[in-house]
């Protein structure tokens, strides 16, 4: 142990010694440009490790295996050093073609999302992401876009085989999810190629067909890929395996044959021999003819463009398709057919939509997109997630609503009895344990419950018909095939019609001619002189003024309304809150259409004319939309692909094609299976589906006969009573008598029995006579008349039968209760029972269940 003299001597020469250093001159200087270039940021390289791509750290495995390899076969010779060489070369082309099947995210991408200000967080497994998976699974998945935190610690799961769609409010980040699933900003397998539909193609002066066919580049990729692999293949077989790695031999192996096997998946589904004629498939089912097939893309307009980059998508049939409102842009028989095709999707499917007959048609399982930042997943197409959301939701809320009333029953007895006395005391103090405990644990959330959206357009007026006539119009863009010859129709206040058909048709001309924007070539349109009509068009955008916020363009419209009145106003149709004052420029699609509706209210029109008002809004503002149509007193017109829309407000269905407008006889319904069965898509047979505009109709399939189960009754005619003449067919046979009390008020008027095919039966013979049983069907047939005892006198009970002029065909009642009864020998009745009346009656079998 050291005294305090001699830390103090140590303590003098190790000032000694920094004060010589300090007079070194060479030794400052380095001192000093040390800390200079520490303070520059040199040396981190070192210090922190560096962020590798995925490229790089794949090459450094694959050069520390190669590195280990030859060590190890420098220790043991060169004999086996040279059987070594050839496993090195099979681990680099392994590692060269681990992501020939990835569509991998290049740093641009990832750059893009970084400018527009989303950035994403996940937790990563120390093993990585295996390549060889056909699933997606992402942990603790955070999204955050302008500062706005959209996920939070949500999860990811895609698995193959399912398509799943995508559903949530306006702006909650649907499509920021996407892009960044696009872009694999997110630990996505290598096997998984991607293809997002974000944008169209360019234009160009190649063909639509030749676009769609440019694949076969990525297919000579492939062929080169695959070439690799074999050859990594076949050195991994000459490889020996008696060095103990025998299992690394088979895991790469096993790597590079499922490699292989998805490439060659893959190139048989990019088959030459077959490629012109699946995409000329592909391109006639979203609408285009022969003609526009060999159109140059430059020619086309953008919604075009966007069918030609849907149909590439579909050519390439990519293992994960992430298609972002595909319908936008569609007829309805394109659409039908994007239905029909997309259903038998049997890859990852991930889709956007907010046409719930299109949900219901294709997908599998449903994700919902909550407001607590969350992904919920949901089994079953949309209809069934609504079911399975109602049920979780009711039973949520009675537990919550239970676990509340625990709660302040015990905040109540802890607050009365936490200081009496000792024995209250202690169950006191026991039952605020127990409120600890159920909080460790987790109470229930309440379920959300989402603010109802109030779209209204005000009163209309009254303007006397006829509001807006056509009379022979015709109409011809300049240079081009007249789209309309001698059209006839008008719209009043009390129309709610649909105008369908296939694209090029004239749908968005027709709603120009009537507004004005457009002047006839030939005939007259006259609409009345108050005539005033609001207009909802695809290019709503145009109306806005996107540099400033909700609150200044309705000010600016509209400057004698008051500020307080214009929030209120806007806040009815989902622009509230922070929205009202964020530029409009940053809004979704979804909100800015919000904006134009409630601008088009506030105009109050006499007539509605939307195009196509659907393509961007959500569930609930599709249906706050129709509701606010339904109550409107005007007219409107609608030009819609979402036909659960249409089935809500539209009482006529129009046809624009062949030059004209026809009316269609039938509902959306009708109009969908006909569509269907003029594209081969049902074969004919008008199968009930599965979409909301369907299921209020009953199928029309045709049901079987069930025979009744315990009717007995059968249809007699004039040849089947002849041919059995053994049996004589009678109406009433003396069954078994029943003694049944009848109330006292009902004793004198007992109704008339029913007539008989043959003479009745006498009701004041006693069941109990000596007469053979055999001839209780053998009355004398000459009788006209039967009477009947009611407490001692005798009435007629009815008619002869002539008189009745009973028909040829006639409902026998006989069942097989009376063919039982008639077996057995009836019991005589007791002395003093009366047949009729009293206290006791008889009542024939096939008479005793009828009321």
């Amino acid at each position: 142990m050291s005294s305090s003299w001699h830390k103090k001597k140590a303590k003098q020469a190790e000032e000694a010694a920094h004060r010589a250093e300090e007079a070194i001159p060479e030794f400052a200087s380095l001192v000093k440009d040390m800390t200079r270039g520490a303070a520059m940021g040199e040396g981190d390289d070192q210090i922190f490790e560096k962020k590798l791509t995925k490229e790089e750290k794949k090459k450094l495995a694959a050069e520390r295996k190669a590195a280990k390899r030859a060590a190890k076969a420098k220790e043991k010779g060169g004999g086996k050093g040279e059987k070594k060489s050839s496993q090195e070369e099979a681990a680099l082309a392994l590692a060269e073609a681990a992501g020939a099947l990835s569509v991998i995210g290049t740093s641009a991408q990832e750059d893009d999302l970084a400018a527009e200000g989303t950035i994403c967080t996940f937790a990563e497994s120390k093993k990585g992401v295996d390549s060889r998976a056909r699933d997606i699974n992402i942990q603790n998945f955070t999204l955050q876009h302008k500062g706005m935190v959209m996920l939070d610690e949500a999860e990811i799961v895609l698995n193959h085989g399912n398509r799943y769609g995508l559903i949530g409010r306006n702006g909650c980040g649907k499509s920021t999810l996407m892009r960044v699933l696009g872009a694999r900003a997110c630990p996505i397998p290598e096997s998984i190629d991607s293809f997002h539909l974000k944008e169209e193609v360019e234009p160009s002066d190649s063909s639509a067909l030749e676009v769609v066919m440019s694949v076969d580049s990525e297919r000579s990729k492939l062929e080169e890929q695959a070439e690799k692999l074999n050859t990594a293949l076949g050195a991994l077989a000459e490889a020996d395996e008696g060095d103990g790695s025998g299992s690394s031999l088979e895991e790469q192996q096993e790597q590079v044959s499922t490699l292989l096997n998805d490439i060659y998946d893959r190139l048989d589904a990019l088959d030459a021999d077959t490629a012109e004629l699946r995409a000329r498939k592909i391109l006639k089912g979203l609408g285009f003819t022969d003609a526009m097939m060999g159109k140059a893309t430059r020619d086309f307009s953008g919604g075009w463009r966007m069918r030609v980059s849907l149909a590439r998508a579909l050519f390439i049939q990519p293992t994960l398709l992430l298609l972002d409102e595909p319908t936008n842009h569609l007829d309805m028989e394109a659409v039908i057919w994007l239905e029909d095709y997309l259903s038998k999707w049997d890859k990852i499917l991930l889709l956007v939509s907010h046409s719930q007959d299109f949900l219901n048609n294709v997908c599998t399982h449903m994700i919902h997109f909550t407001q607590r930042q969350r992904l919920v997943y949901y089994d079953g197409n949309y209809d069934q997630y609504v079911k399975t959301k109602q049920e979780k939701e009711r039973n949520q809320m009675k537990q919550y609503e239970w676990e509340q009333d625990q709660i302040k029953s015990m905040k109540e007895y802890i607050a009365k009895f936490g200081h009496g006395t000792a024995k209250n005391a202690r169950q006191a103090q026991s039952k605020e344990k127990v409120l600890e405990k159920m909080v460790r644990a987790g109470l229930t959330l309440k379920p959300d419950e989402e603010k109802p959206l109030n779209f209204l357009f005000p009163h209309a007026g009254h303007l006397p018909p006829p509001v807006l006539s056509f009379r022979e119009v015709s109409f011809a863009y300049p240079n081009c095939e007249p789209l309309y010859t001698n059209v006839n129709f008008g719209v009043d206040l009390d129309s709610r019609v649909a105008l369908v058909g296939p694209n090029g048709a004239g749908k968005t001309t027709l709603v120009k001619l009537m507004t004005g924007d457009l002047e006839p070539t030939l005939g007259d349109i006259r609409p009345h002189m108050h005539l005033k009509m609001g207009r909802f068009t695809q290019h709503f955008i145009d109306v806005l003024d996107v540099t400033k916020t909700p609150l200044e363009f309705f000010s600016s419209l509209y400057p004698n309304d008051e500020y307080e009145e214009l929030r209120k106003y806007l806040g009815r149709f989902g622009v509230s809150g922070k929205m009202q004052v964020q530029k409009m420029e940053e809004l979704s699609d979804g909100q800015k259409s919000r904006v134009v509706f409630a601008k088009l209210g506030r105009d109050n029109p006499h007539i509605l004319l939307l195009d196509e008002p659907t393509n961007h809004l959500d569930m609930e503002s599709i249906d706050a939309l129709a509701t606010a149509v339904q109550k409107y007193d005007g007219g409107m017109v609608l030009v819609s692909h979402d036909m659960r829309l249409i089935s809500q407000v539209a009482n006529e269905i129009w046809i624009c094609d062949e030059k004209t407008v026809t009316k269609y006889k039938g509902d959306i319904h009708n109009f969908k299976m006909d569509m269907r069965v003029k594209m081969d898509l049902d074969d004919g047979s008008k199968k009930a589906l599965k979409g909301d505009a369907s299921v209020n109709r009953k199928a029309t399939a045709k049901k079987e006969k069930v025979k009744p189960k315990s009717s007995g009754i059968s249809v007699v005619t004039k040849k089947s009573m002849a041919s059995a003449p053994s049996k004589p067919v009678s109406i009433a046979s003396p069954p078994k008598p029943i003694a049944v009390p009848v109330p006292p008020k009902l004793v004198s008027t007992v109704p008339p029995t029913k007539p008989a095919l043959a003479t009745p039966v006498s009701k004041t013979a006693s069941p109990s006579s000596s007469a053979p049983q055999s001839n209780w069907r053998s009355r004398n047939a000459s009788s006209p008349a039967t009477n009947i005892s009611i407490n001692g006198s005798t009435k007629s009970s009815f008619k002869s039968a002539e008189s009745l002029k009973i028909p040829t065909e006639v409902v026998d009642c006989w069942d097989d209760s009376d063919d039982e009864e008639e077996k057995k020998t009836p019991q005589a009745l007791s002395s003093g029972t009366k047949v009729f009346g009293g206290s006791r009656a008889y009542v024939p079998p096939h008479l005793r269940n009828r009321s």
